[in-house]
């Protein structure tokens, strides 16, 4: 049992046992209206926010007391609780802290969510590349001299976003970041979803607010014990617009929050607070060990303090276990699928070359030594086909901006046939899912080489999110363009 406090666990707990007759929402009265087991136990504590709850948008009680042990824990200067997940908080940062028409700094590689910032705040996005591992084409992090150089050509810029860890766990120097933005006074605001463990171990990257940044958000739910899109942004002592971000926070959060994912980050944080550190211990030793293990497997690498070889790469998280094979007869697609149906596993994502696999502090060595022997097993079976390493993965170009997202959006737009876009402005975000990375937004034309990218996109085997169309033979695109 955990010792300490959960505010909002505690308060469901005890309206529970009131066991008043609840003439209130939700509709399902407490679970009775659930018939599956597992459904009642969770409306059970599934209420509303009614006296003794508190209010989500105007905190006065149990949540009012969470968050602010919430930032406590996590080092911040004011945390908000997050029930659409971490694009929520990516969103609320780009409307309170950009202008519209004026410009931001933006990684190529943000998610998705990004995209949806710029077109919520009209803002101007200026775009920097990622250093690029080869021959993989995986984006390991920015170019923090482009950044720099930005920064000296856009002094009006609103700040800059950086997104750090990225998907595959690398981890830039977000504290050299915030030295180059300091110089020009702008606050570095980072995407920081997949650490939210990284303050509980030593042996993790440090967390991006202690090293000055003036927020973070963090998904909690993707490696803490929370449910799915449970959430929280975090602000620093540098972050200048707190009343802009608090009216951005209830704009774009719901006024009927899931009170069973608020008392799981409740209870998470505490998780992490009391036993933390030594899951993590835990977990980081047997990550060094099958790292190990699975190099050591032919056909296959797992790279690890390789990633610090890349210019701009300062760490790496070693629960994101990446397993390449781009010397192996089959495709990441073809590996993953293979590891469901044969052996059970369900990974994370899939690539050409790689698939990455996402381990937990509540994975128990049992499940590290399964998938290292599904791997041996599957080396066992599949031969090297002696025909060397594959072409490099290519990596999305750099289009074009003619539009901003914003106005893209809300152009008049005809459909094109994929064959016949090239030189047209797009109108659909194109992403290849996961990670969510569009290679393509609204407002940028598409170049030849845009084209080819989109033509290996849909060769590739992977998912597609974004268009209309997810078998991209068609896209949408900004009509008179001309008469804009």
């Amino acid at each position: 049992m955990l010792e300490g406090r959960a505010p909002i666990y505690e308060a469901l707990v005890r309206y529970r046992q009131e066991r008043n007759v609840l003439l209130h929402m939700p509709g399902h009265a407490g679970g009775c209206g659930f018939w599956s087991k597992e459904f009642k136990d969770i409306g059970s504590l599934d209420f509303t926010e009614i006296p003794g709850l508190d209010d989500l948008h105007e905190p006065t009680g149990c949540i009012k007391e969470a968050r602010e042990l919430l930032a406590s824990a996590f080092g911040a200067e004011e945390s908000f609780f997050l029930v659409n997940g971490a694009t929520s908080g990516i969103q609320a940062l780009f409307l309170a802290t950009c202008e519209e028409g004026k410009p931001v700094l933006v990684p190529r590689n943000g998610h998705r969510s990004f995209l949806a910032g710029l077109v919520l705040s009209g803002a101007v996005p200026v775009y920097y590349q990622s250093e690029v591992m080869e021959p993989w084409g995986i984006e390991v992090g920015p170019r923090i001299q482009e950044i720099a150089r930005l920064l000296e050509n856009h002094p009006d810029a609103s700040g800059v976003f950086v997104v750090a860890p990225t998907f595959y766990g690398t981890v830039t120097d977000v504290g050299l970041i915030v030295q180059i933005a300091g110089t020009y006074d702008k606050m570095v605001l980072v995407d920081e979803a997949h650490g939210a463990h990284f303050r509980f171990h030593p042996k993790l990257p440090a967390p991006a607010l202690s090293l000055g940044c003036a927020a973070a958000v963090h998904g909690m739910h993707k490696v803490l014990p929370a449910l799915t899109q449970g959430a929280a942004l975090h602000l620093g002592a540098g972050y200048t617009r707190r009343r802009e971000l608090r009216q951005a926070f209830d704009y774009l959060t719901t006024t009927s929050p899931s009170y069973p994912l608020l008392a799981s980050l409740d209870l998470a944080r505490l998780f992490m607070e009391q036993q933390g550190q030594d899951a993590l211990e835990r977990a980081l030793g047997w990550a060094e060990k099958y790292r190990a293990a699975i190099r050591s497997i032919p056909g296959m690498d797992c790279p690890g303090e390789e990633f610090l070889s890349v210019p701009g790469v300062k760490a790496y998280d070693g629960l994101k276990v990446l397993v390449v094979i781009d010397r192996f007869p089959l495709t990441g697609y073809q590996l993953e699928e293979i590891l469901r149906e044969r052996f059970r596993i369900q990974v994370e994502m899939a690539g050409r070359d790689y698939i990455l696999a996402m381990f937990s502090m509540f994975h128990d060595e049992d499940d590290w030594r399964h998938l290292y022997k599904a791997l041996v097993s599957i080396s066992a079976n599949y031969r090297m086909d002696g025909k060397g390493e594959r072409p490099r993965v290519p990596v999305p170009p750099v289009s074009q901006p003619v539009l901003t997202p914003r106005q893209a959006f809300f152009a008049r737009k005809r459909k094109v046939k994929l064959s016949e876009l090239v030189g047209e402005v797009a109108a659909e975000m194109v992403a290849g899912y996961p990670p969510g990375i569009p290679c393509l937004v609204p407002g940028e034309q598409v170049t030849p080489e845009a084209y080819d990218y989109l033509v290996f996109l849909k060769n590739s085997g992977a998912r597609i999110q974004g268009p209309e169309d997810p078998e991209l033979n068609c896209l949408y695109v900004v009509d008179d363009l001309d008469k804009r």
